[in-house]
């Protein structure tokens, strides 16, 4: 998963964190982030408190876990498809903006997901929430998405 990751996406657009901030700026792209949901660590103790991170996106992202993984789970495949279609209108050609992590091949594998699914304007963000704070860009705090949450 964690890995060197392709320069480029057949079907979509490679994007940095500059053309990020400006597409973000003049539009309302469908930002997406697919990172996994942090696990308790193996070996912990059943009853010892565990506290996750909180999941930090960047502003006005949704953040679906799952959504890319090699294999995805039928429940997260209709997921998937419901937040993009109830986000984008069902419009194949609004902006959807798919990242996770810096070298992290969940994002490139839901790109290309979304571009088989049939969303032209699909943009990856490779960097990740990495790169984004690397920018100097802030970050949010995310809960995992549900179809209810919009």
């Amino acid at each position: 998963m964690n890995s060197t990751v392709p320069a480029t996406i057949a079907g979509g657009k490679v994007i940095q964190a500059k053309e990020l901030a400006r597409l973000l700026k003049q539009g309302k792209p469908l930002v997406i982030d697919v990172s996994n949901e942090s696990k308790r660590p193996p070996g912990m103790a059943p009853d010892a408190p565990w506290m996750p991170l909180p999941q930090e996106v960047i502003p006005g992202s949704v953040w679906l876990p799952g959504a890319g993984m090699a294999d995805i789970a039928p429940e997260t495949d209709v997921l998937f498809r419901k937040l993009l279609s109830q986000t984008t209108g069902d419009d194949h050609e609004h902006a959807v903006v798919i990242y996770c992590h810096e070298r992290c091949w969940l994002s490139w594998n839901a790109a290309k997901r979304a571009i088989g699914y049939g969303y032209r304007q699909v943009h990856w963000f490779p960097e990740g929430v990495e790169g984004w704070r690397a920018a100097g860009n802030t970050t949010a705090i995310a809960k995992p998405w549900t179809p209810e949450a919009r």
